[in-house]
């Protein structure tokens, strides 16, 4: 192992604990045990967390640095785990390539709101709040539209609501999905992700490329893609699709998409770009 400068691991934390080498380790991960127990992971015994957890303690000690996609796990490898806060960095996860820079989300015509909302497990990630806080809008007299995608079967009751335009599930490792779904975002003039558990959606940094305002809750690695005042907001994990829709007319009466859109590419070239990660990359390992 000795030919190389560096080993970088990310997420495979049975491999860092099991590494014998002089060569420094990079660990790099976006959750811990503590973290994900009951939150994530469910219906765990007790010997089986107690064993994870240790598999988990000898990676961090056997790792030469420890980086993590959010501050939220950040916190949690210096707390749980005891690591030296200088072995231990925060690295957002990224996205971007040369056809994304050329997607932006559309500027908000004063018409419909395009609400979009993206995700595979629609319990988890808030599906019900974000078409109540649609359908509030447009009780309101704001009219609006929710943009569904990711959601293999959507609940029929949702189908079938008029504010609702469901797109299914894209892959977006075929071109025809990429395609639908990049045209999706240009539609859009936010997202909304309701979720009730988070680590660090790729999605947020989706959001950030194409110039979207966020508005998401305060929940797991949350805070370190979502900005408030910057590039969106963050409601507590209480907050009914009423008060989402309360920040979303905010929004819309008081002109902040634009800002927050600004705000959001400004996110994308400091944190969420392959640039920003490869500069943070070589400045903190040399």
């Amino acid at each position: 192992m000795s030919k190389y400068d560096v080993l970088f691991v990310p997420g495979q934390v049975d491999i860092v604990a099991g590494l014998k080498t002089d060569t420094p380790i990079i660990y790099y991960t976006d959750g811990t045990v503590p973290l994900m127990v009951n939150y994530y992971w469910f219906g765990f015994t007790k010997k089986a967390i107690k064993e994870a957890e240790l598999v988990e303690q000898r990676a961090i000690d056997n790792a030469s640095y420890v980086w993590l996609s959010s501050k939220w796990a950040a916190d949690s490898v210096i707390k749980d785990y005891h690591a030296d806060p200088d072995q231990v960095s925060l690295f957002p996860f990224v996205v971007g390539n040369n056809d994304e820079q050329k997607i932006h989300v559309a500027k908000y015509d004063g018409q419909t709101l395009k609400v979009m909302f993206s995700g595979v497990d629609w319990e988890r990630k808030g599906g019900q709040y974000a078409v109540d806080a649609v359908e509030t809008l447009n009780q309101r007299g704001i009219k609006s539209e929710l943009l569904i995608t990711g959601i293999r079967e959507l609940p029929e009751a949702v189908k079938s609501k008029k504010c609702v335009k469901n797109l299914g599930f894209l892959n977006k490792n075929e071109p025809e999905g990429l395609k639908k779904y990049l045209a999706t975002w240009q539609e859009a003039n936010l997202l909304l992700l309701p979720t009730r558990a988070e680590c660090s959606a790729i999605v947020f940094c989706e959001a950030a490329a194409y110039g979207a305002p966020v508005l998401t809750t305060e929940t797991g690695g949350n805070s370190t893609y979502v900005k408030k005042k910057v590039n969106g907001d963050r409601l507590p994990l209480s907050a009914s699709g009423e008060e989402f829709a309360d920040v979303l007319e905010k929004w819309v009466k008081n002109g902040d998409l634009d800002r927050l859109s600004q705000g959001a590419e400004q996110m994308y070239r400091d944190y969420n770009s392959w640039k920003a990660w490869g500069d943070h990359f070589n400045q903190v390992v040399h």
